[in-house]
């Protein structure tokens, strides 16, 4: 499992390796986006450089079995989702490279971030992208992220944990290519109940039969409603949930924004696609923190990404949490006071209503830091996890 410098956030420096890794940290934008997107280097470059590191970025593309990249001298007109990858890449000019670098980096790449893919078929046939780490034996722990976000995003969470836990993975249905540039496939579904019986049919593909479900933002929403679909959920921990309550606890202007948003993209294509033309303005990543920018935009990469995040996401962040606050799994609540995406408040309810939850609000820390799987939450994370995993049980 990667460190969290190779798993993405810190720029490289601009070796063949750095960029290996750069490049399937972003992977999931250059799949997506029909054509080589743009990208300028972290510095100017000599015109005489420009060509060289066009070379090494197409050497290193090829063996990883990626789409290629276009390097422009300038930043000048790439759109938002350019330079979040852009500066990801953080291209300089090259150095001198040894035979055959470009494939041992993209090999070595390959194999530490966050490992190889594997697919598994949803109920209803939608294919799911998911990771498996750690002892196939260990009890096991399926990571929910936040609808629509690539797994380096929750990479960290995966490396912290899969020391003692076989920790389990996928990204949302529908918003993310396959390996083999097939494309984004059909959208069989986008229910909340569909997306909460995909936590099931990964651990159906992974021969699992029981788990604890760690969930992120609007994934703590579909791991709730996993719990209360199937007593194979055997415990939760719920961080920063996004939770839609009826008028009962406050929300966000981010969150009631953010619904504005998703209502008004999944209504069709059309609608879809102007909104991607105001959100490709360079201005959008001012709104994004630097060293995720490049998860964060990947719903927005393209119309009908974006589309079908308004319906996925639209589903979690409008179904009515209330009727799921019965799931009698013991539970694990926690938020945030300086928490200005998801409203604490919404966390606290879920804590009191939940029959065995226990409700952690921490001193420090914003929505986003729960993703970063800091020291202090991989500790409660693991505080609570020893006190409710068991062996894990193969087969269903």
């Amino acid at each position: 499992m990667p460190t969290p410098s190779a798993a993405g956030g810190a720029p490289g420096d601009g070796s063949p390796a750095a960029l290996a890794h750069a490049l399937l940290d972003t992977a999931s934008i250059t799949r997506a986006v029909p054509g080589r997107i743009r990208v300028a280097p972290a510095e100017p470059l000599a015109a005489g450089a420009l060509p060289v590191a066009q070379d090494v970025l197409d050497q290193v593309t090829v063996a990883l079995g990626l789409p290629g990249v276009e390097v422009v001298g300038e930043p000048d007109g790439l759109t938002a989702v350019e330079l979040a990858v852009s500066r990801r890449l953080a291209l300089r000019a090259p150095g001198a490279m040894a035979d055959g670098e470009p494939q041992r980096a993209a090999r070595a790449a390959l194999a530490a971030f966050p490992g190889p893919a594997v697919t598994v078929s949803a109920r209803d046939g939608t294919p799911l992208r998911c990771w498996a780490a750690g002892p196939e034996d260990a009890p096991a722990v399926a990571v929910v992220s936040a609808c629509g976000m690539p797994v380096g995003l929750v990479a960290r969470w995966l490396g912290a944990l899969a020391p003692e836990y076989r920790v389990v993975t996928w990204e949302s249905r529908g918003l993310f290519a396959a390996d083999d540039g097939a494309g984004l496939g059909d959208l069989a579904g986008h229910t909340l109940d569909a997306q909460s019986e995909d936590v099931l049919a990964v651990l159906d593909g992974f021969g699992i039969a029981a788990a604890h479900a760690l969930g992120l933002c609007g994934g703590a929403v579909v791991a709730l409603a996993a719990a209360a679909r199937s007593d194979r959920i055997t415990s939760l921990s719920l961080w920063h949930g996004d939770y839609e309550l009826g008028g009962e606890a406050p929300k966000t202007a981010h969150q009631r924004d953010v619904e504005s948003l998703l209502a008004m993209v999944s209504r069709g294509p059309a609608q879809a696609a102007a909104m991607h033309r105001l959100m490709s303005r360079p201005s959008t990543l001012d709104a994004l923190r630097p060293d995720i920018a490049h998860y964060l935009i990947h719903p927005y990469a393209t119309p009908e990404l974006l589309h079908r995040y308004g319906l996925l996401n639209g589903a979690i962040m409008s179904a009515d949490c209330r009727r799921l606050l019965d799931a009698p799994q013991p539970a694990l609540v926690v938020t945030s006071d300086r928490d200005t995406t998801a409203h604490p408040a919404g966390s606290k309810l879920v804590a009191a209503r939940l029959p065995r939850a226990e409700l952690r609000t921490m001193p420090d820390g914003d929505h986003l830091t729960a993703f970063d799987g800091g020291g202090e939450l991989v500790a409660l994370a693991r505080e609570f996890l020893h006190t409710v995993t068991v062996p894990d049980r193969k087969g269903t």
